[in-house]
């Protein structure tokens, strides 16, 4: 008898050892088991909010689970992110963010996190056109103009971004610093937002994110500058930022994220059903009508961009004098 039992507790021990060992592909085979939270750190209705909303109900078409948006403003991003390292690294809590959050806000202001070590990318999937838009019976037609109207009314034109060290902030202080001239910046926690005060005569102009397309499109608004390394092919009759005499190009790639802590499986699991879910019909189709550009980053792929980016933004940060030195140590 004593031998039976004591041959039960040890095959039970070896099972149970075995159970740890093999964490990876036992403990972890049937996740997920309950619904997933993506924090998204924008408000309702902007370009990361809309596309965070299309790949969610696509990826838990794919997982089995639903995945539950949650809008966490605050911070230009960075409360969202700095909200989803409270909880537990179990694969049940992500982070839907732009790059810039990561590579450009925490430069500029200090975060509770270090940009490049507190999170493990899961995907990059999509990015955001950006551009610097007036009212359309504005009397500015070109950058130039606008520009030109500031220097001889210092501190009296206002402007829309959506948030403090956004690229869309970025951008114009690129443009201030180069030019010399003073304007004020609103921030606000969301593209629309930032629109809405444009259109409604709060700001003279604002620096946004995709919303501003059908806007623009409609005739209410009037495009004076893009943001990215070529004409943006909704609107080649815009010039970039560049061509303006800026040497400025967005860096924005909206991701998903997670706390370094979750465990490699769990990531690999999370990229795999990311990555089917940027193929899906409905979502492409969402996307394409928000005029965003379809991107694929792998999670190493992600991190190379972001580790990358964060070198060449400092740069150009400091040597926009932007900043003495970066806010947040990235590691």
């Amino acid at each position: 008898m004593n031998k039976d039992r004591l041959l039960v507790l040890t095959v039970a021990c070896v099972m149970l050892a075995a159970s740890f060992i093999v964490s990876g592909g036992t403990v972890y085979a049937a996740y997920p088991e309950r619904p997933i939270t993506l924090l998204v750190g924008f408000a309702p209705g902007g370009s990361l909010d809309l596309s965070a909303r299309a790949l969610a109900a696509s990826v838990e078409k794919i997982l089995g689970q639903p995945v539950v948006i949650e809008n966490k403003t605050g911070g230009t991003g960075t409360v969202a992110l700095a909200a989803l390292l409270s909880q537990k690294p179990d694969g049940y809590t992500l982070c839907a963010t732009p790059s810039s959050v990561l590579i450009r806000v925490s430069q500029m202001q200090q975060v509770p996190f270090k940009p490049l070590k507190s999170f493990k990318s899961i995907i990059g999937y999509t990015a955001p056109q950006l551009g610097i838009a007036v009212k359309s019976n504005a009397p500015w037609k070109t950058l130039k103009d606008l520009v030109n109207d500031a220097r001889k009314n210092p501190g009296k034109i206002k402007y829309a971004t959506t948030g403090v060290g956004s690229t869309t902030h970025a951008a114009v202080e690129e443009i201030a610093v180069r030019s010399k001239v003073q304007m004020i910046h609103v921030p606000y926690k969301g593209s629309n937002e930032a629109m809405t005060a444009l259109l409604g005569g709060h700001v003279e102009f604002a620096s946004l994110t995709s919303e501003f397309v059908p806007a623009v499109k409609a005739g209410q608004l009037r495009l004076l500058a893009t943001m990215g390394e070529e004409r943006s092919p909704t609107f080649p009759q815009v010039p970039t930022m560049k061509e303006a005499g800026y040497d400025f190009v967005t860096d924005a790639v909206y991701g998903i994220v997670a706390s370094a802590d979750l465990p490699t499986d769990l990531a690999k699991k999370l990229e795999k059903a990311f990555a089917k879910a940027i193929h899906d019909k409905q979502y492409l189709e969402t996307i394409s009508k928000m005029d965003l550009v379809p991107v694929y980053y792998s999670g190493n792929n992600y991190d190379k961009f972001l580790k990358g980016n964060w070198g060449v933004i400092n740069r150009h940060l400091i040597g926009a004098g932007l900043i003495k030195e970066a806010a947040t140590q990235p590691e």
